[in-house]
C-alpha cells in the first residue's frame, strides 16, 4: 500500500494526535454547550499503541505530526511520546499545541527529545481577562512557558488567539506588537461555533475582515507566505518586523479544499474531518495485532471535499467536543 491520497487527489501527509482529552484550563469556547455533555474516553491509547499508529502512518507517507489534547502536557509520559515519535523514519516535522502552563518546566526536555516547535493557545495578555476566559487560569504560567520555549529553541513559536468580540478583540494590537522584534507568529483565529454554542457564537464572532482592518491600522502589512501552502493561515508581517501575523478563517473563508490531514483521538479513532462525525476505530486491530494500513485507507476514502459552514452546525452537539477531538 502506497501513499495516502483521498478521492479528491489530496495527498494526506499530516496527522494530528490527541494524547489526552482533559485540560487544566476551562476556556468556555472549547467546552460543550448547553445540554451537550463531555464524553471522556474510558481508557486512552498507551504510549506503545500511539507509537504503533504513528509508525504505520509514517509508512503510508505521513510526514508531519502534531500532538494535541485537551492539554497534551498533562500527560505524564509526554516527553517519552515525543522521543518515540521523533525516532520514526520519515517524520520530518514534529510539533505540539499547548496552553503553555506546564511548558516552563518541559520546554527543554521536549526539545531534547526531538520536538521541533510549539503552538501556544493564548487569548489574552491581561491577567484578569485571561482568568475569566480560562476559568481561573494563571497568565504568568503561560508567559513563562513562552519564554522557556523561545530559550529552548522551539521556533518558530506560534501563538493562537481566538478573537471574540467584546471579550478580547481590543487586545488585537497588543498581540500584533509581539511580532515586531521576536520570531513569534501570532495567528488570529475566528471563533468557531461548537456543540450547542450557536447563540454564544453569534454574540462573540468577529469576522476576519474586521480583524484585518485593525491589524492594518498598526502599520504596513506585506504578504508572508509559509512553505506549507496547505496550512490554514493567510500570513502577513509588518514591514521590517521579525515575526508573522496570520489569519485563520474557518467561518468566513474556508480552507477545507487544501486539507491534507487526519486526526487520531486519544481513544483510538481516526477522523478524516474535524467537522464530520465519521470515525474509523483502530483499537480492535491494535489489540488483535492486525495490520492498521487498511483502516487508514478506509478513513482517507471518507474524507469530504469540504464540510458545510461551522455556523450552520453550531447548534448540533455531535458525539465529541473540540477537546475530545484534538482541534
Amino acid at each position: 500500500m502506497g501513499a495516502l491520497t483521498d478521492p479528491f487527489g489530496r495527498r494526506i501527509e499530516y496527522l494530528r494526535i490527541s494524547v489526552v482529552d482533559r485540560c487544566n484550563l476551562g476556556c468556555f469556547y472549547c467546552q460543550p454547550g448547553g445540554q451537550c455533555k463531555h464524553r471522556r474516553a474510558a481508557k486512552p491509547l498507551t504510549r506503545s499503541q500511539l507509537l504503533q499508529v504513528a509508525g504505520t502512518a509514517a509508512e503510508l507517507g505521513i510526514r508531519k505530526i502534531r500532538l494535541t489534547g485537551g492539554e497534551p502536557l498533562v500527560r505524564k509520559d509526554i516527553v517519552e511520546i515525543v522521543r518515540g515519535l521523533a525516532g520514526l523514519p520519515g517524520i520530518e516535522d514534529l510539533s505540539l499545541t499547548t496552553n503553555g502552563t506546564h511548558l516552563a518546566a518541559l520546554a527543554q526536555p521536549l526539545k531534547e527529545a526531538g520536538l521541533r516547535r510549539v503552538n501556544i493557545s493564548l487569548d489574552s495578555l491581561d491577567a484578569d481577562n485571561f482568568a475569566r476566559i480560562t476559568a481561573g487560569g494563571d497568565l504568568q504560567a503561560t508567559l513563562d512557558g513562552i519564554s522557556a520555549a523561545l530559550q529552548a529553541g522551539l521556533q518558530p513559536l506560534k501563538i493562537n488567539m481566538v478573537v471574540m468580540k467584546g471579550i478580547n478583540d481590543r487586545e488585537i494590537p497588543a498581540f500584533a506588537e509581539l511580532t515586531r522584534t521576536e520570531e513569534i507568529h501570532v495567528r488570529f483565529i475566528e471563533y468557531m461555533p461548537m456543540r450547542g454554542q450557536d447563540e454564544t457564537w453569534r454574540k462573540y464572532y468577529l469576522p476576519s475582515g474586521e480583524i484585518m482592518r485593525r491589524l492594518a491600522a498598526g502599520g504596513e502589512l506585506v504578504p508572508a507566505p509559509e512553505e506549507d501552502m496547505n496550512g490554514p493561515a493567510v500570513n502577513y508581517r509588518y514591514r521590517g518586523a521579525t515575526g508573522i501575523l496570520g489569519l485563520i478563517t474557518p467561518v468566513s473563508r474556508h480552507f477545507c479544499a487544501a486539507c491534507n490531514r487526519l486526526r487520531l483521538t486519544n481513544d483510538g479513532k481516526l477522523r478524516p474531518c474535524l467537522f464530520a462525525d465519521k470515525e474509523v476505530d483502530l483499537l480492535p486491530a491494535l489489540l488483535a495485532g492486525k495490520d492498521l494500513r487498511p483502516l487508514f485507507a478506509a478513513a482517507v476514502i471518507q474524507k469530504p471535499s469540504h464540510d458545510v459552514s461551522p455556523a450552520a452546525r453550531g447548534a448540533s452537539c455531535g458525539p465529541r467536543g473540540m477537546a475530545e477531538i484534538g482541534g
